[in-house]
């Protein structure tokens, strides 16, 4: 399970502690709930609260039913933490209630709950909360279960588009990547067009000598932007 929040620190995305709240789960799931987030809270390197492991007990059983968790032996520590979400063939509905409730659980304290090497420092609340509505999208949550049951990592467009629907997602990166003052990041992301970002982000994977075709327009704009904007060009790389 430990993979799952692994999973969406890794597409930098922060979730936060809502506690069990209220479900209808029959007194046998309860105990089945009351069971599992022992699990959960024993577990040396799960910093959160007896709220955080109950709520992600509770949005388990919710998602999965007794039976499965019971077939998957989930009350032991070491079966749950290895058991992989992504991986498990679950039913495409199952899959998408347990990536909400998870989410759910750990909105504003995701950093805590994940711990130091999530390294997740750097973003502004705005962007947290937009890319956290970006992983309750039923779309979003499609293409992850889909590339899940391909054994693919999600498409590289899904990650770009974060930053075209997340404007202030963009922002912190320029701030964090180019060292940026947030007035002077603003103005270069305002400038810049979406699919030139995205056009100089997959250029920089490709090889020195294999310049891409539309390098010198983006290059330019790059440049005019720079200087608008008022920003040592040395500081672009």
């Amino acid at each position: 399970m430990k993979k799952l929040l692994s999973f969406t620190c890794c597409i930098l995305i922060f979730g936060t502690a809502c506690g069990g709240g209220g479900s209808s789960l029959s007194s046998e799931d309860r105990k089945l709930v009351d069971a599992l987030a022992d699990v959960v809270a024993a577990d040396k390197e799960f910093p959160g609260t007896a709220d955080d492991a109950e709520c992600i007990a509770e949005k388990t059983v919710s998602a999965l039913g007794a039976t499965y968790i019971q077939e998957n032996n989930f009350l032991d520590g070491t079966a749950f933490d290895d058991w992989d979400p992504v991986e498990a063939g679950l039913p495409r509905e199952n899959f998408k209630k347990l990536f909400k409730g998870i989410i759910g659980c750990v909105e504003s304290e995701f950093q805590s709950v994940l711990g130091d090497d999530a390294e997740l420092a750097g973003l502004s609340e705005e962007s947290i909360k937009c890319l956290a509505n970006k992983f309750m999208d039923d779309a979003f949550l499609d293409v992850i279960y889909d590339a899940g049951s391909l054994g693919e990592d999600p498409p590289d467009e899904m990650i770009f588009r974060m930053f075209e629907d997340c404007p202030s997602f963009l922002v912190d990166s320029l701030i964090e990547g180019l060292w940026l003052d947030r007035e002077s990041a603003e103005c270069f992301a305002d400038k810049i067009s979406y699919e030139s970002f995205i056009f100089s982000i997959q250029a920089s994977m490709l090889p020195e000598d294999e310049i891409p075709e539309g390098a010198t327009e983006v290059i330019a704009e790059f440049f005019a932007a720079a200087v608008e904007c008022d920003i040592d060009l040395a500081n672009l790389g």
